[in-house]
């Protein structure tokens, strides 16, 4: 009898345990996404971000067409913007060389 109340004080231990790290684990969750650390891809995409539109501040219009120009960015930054033109409606657009023209 004795060795069955011990056994079986064991494995409730055993269970004890585990219940009350699998609460720790799951309480040391920060379950808001909108606290980033510094340093963090979020930091890195808004500095990536606010490199390729420094140039244009201002000049864009929500819903309307562009045809832009990449170059190569900074440390970090794979491409930024060069040059842009608005498409307007009515135009035929095509290359011509590096440039862009309307026939």
């Amino acid at each position: 009898m004795r060795r069955a109340a011990r056994a079986l004080f064991v494995v409730l231990l055993i269970a004890g345990v585990g219940a009350v790290a699998y609460h720790l684990g799951r309480a040391s969750v920060d379950e808001s996404p909108a606290r980033v650390p510094p340093g963090s891809f979020t930091d890195g995409y808004r500095a990536g971000r606010e490199a390729a539109f420094s140039g244009f501040d201002g000049g864009w219009s929500y819903g309307e067409p562009y045809i832009v120009t990449l170059r190569r960015g900074g440390p970090g930054i794979t491409y930024r913007f060069a040059r842009r033109w608005p498409m307007l409606p009515g135009h035929t657009y095509r290359t011509c060389g590096r440039e862009v023209c309307t026939p």
